[in-house]
């Protein structure tokens, strides 16, 4: 068997992947998870170095340095889901080895005289995609996970080893919120407080308090706190009057209520990522529930990055591809490799979200 067959067996169709990239992002669809890093955040210029310490100087971060470790290598990604992995705080990748079954199935395709050739080459490419789409994937969880994770936490991220526990990192990156910027309500949202608790005044507090810095566009809040909202009497009486509290109050009345008195819209965080440990899957919400968060329009921040290593100086018989500023590696490896993986795809990104606009982000702690 050729060389050139065990640099990829896609061969020539691993090029597909930028193309569909390339004919996504014209048509403005989207090919990935629902993350919500992209709504927010912007892609800075990447550069050739990325020193971490500089961008805690200029940025104003504090970070504990034993969350710093470079000597790891990404862990292989199961068969069974997505995980992310950071092997130091500015370095997310995760590789996919396709399993001997789905090369076989490889195989099949191609020895298959009941499929033309057209459906042979969509069927790779399906399967192809499958691989590239679980790797980026993981990777963009990573960016979820870190950004959420500082937004809903008064403005700080803890690699955990819930979050991350493959990473080998631990430790707070602090993005510094002012100590004026947090506030707690006056009674915990809680079912035994439901007719004590004025959710209307526990926000209005943080609006009034940041009225000569910053106008706010929306408050982000998990579906159980809206939820609680929405159920709210004290919150009813204030959009109905008190003699149609009884009245069922919806998303839409309560943020053309917020509309019509120059108040900040609500709107729910919903993501949920996959995380793998030692092949075991968990779900994970990178969202804290305990906290709103009243945010002004606009991006929220940037996100600092440099060119992967084999952006720089790239491999042969590896067939390369970018999702933004996520570097896809797609290549092969046989019996002289010494490995049962005969195919691997790789994501990589060597990046960190920034809140830039941090000063201008208030927190509200509704359950202690």
């Amino acid at each position: 068997m050729n060389e050139a067959f065990y640099s990829s067996i896609f061969g020539e169709l691993t090029k597909e992947v930028q193309i569909r990239i390339d004919v996504a992002s014209e048509l403005r669809k989207r090919l990935f998870d629902q993350n919500v890093y992209e709504r927010f955040l912007e892609w800075d210029t990447p550069t050739v170095g990325l020193n971490f310490e500089e961008i805690v100087g200029a940025y104003n971060l504090s970070v504990a340095a034993a969350t710093l470790d470079s000597k790891g290598k990404e862990p292989i990604m199961g068969t069974e889901g997505l995980a992310t992995v950071a092997q130091k705080v500015l370095t997310h990748q995760m590789s996919y080895s396709m399993p001997i079954e789905d090369y076989r199935k490889v195989l099949q395709i191609l020895d298959s005289r009941m499929l033309s050739d057209r459906a042979k080459t969509q069927q790779l490419v399906n399967l192809m995609w499958n691989n590239v789409t679980k790797v980026v994937n993981s990777v963009q969880s990573k960016l979820d996970i870190i950004f959420l994770g500082a937004l809903s936490n008064k403005g700080v991220f803890t690699f955990t080893k819930e979050n991350n526990p493959e990473g080998g990192v631990r430790g707070n990156i602090d993005y510094n919120m002012p100590p004026e910027n947090i506030a707690s309500a006056s009674l915990d949202w809680s079912d035994a407080n439901k007719d004590s608790v004025d959710p209307f005044e526990d926000i209005q507090e943080v609006v009034n308090a940041a009225q000569d810095k910053v106008t706010f566009d929306r408050i982000l809040l998990d579906q159980k706190r809206l939820y609680y909202l929405l159920r709210s009497r004290k919150m009813k009486q204030v959009i109905f009057g008190s003699d149609k509290s009884g009245s069922p109050l919806l998303l839409a009345g309560l943020n053309e209520f917020m509309r019509a008195n120059d108040l900040p819209v609500f709107e729910v965080v919903r993501r949920i990522t996959r995380i793998q440990d030692n092949g075991k899957i968990s779900e994970y919400k990178p969202w804290n529930d305990k906290n709103l968060v009243f945010v002004p329009a606009g991006r929220l921040g940037v996100i600092k990055n440099a060119y992967a290593d084999n952006e720089l100086r790239q491999e042969p018989g590896v067939t390369y591809s970018n999702y933004g500023r996520i570097r896809i590696s797609q290549w092969g490896k046989g019996e002289t490799d010494n490995s049962n993986g005969v195919e691997f795809t790789k994501a990589q990104s060597l990046s960190l979200p920034v809140i830039t606009e941090i000063n201008g982000i208030y927190s509200l702690t509704v359950e202690s």
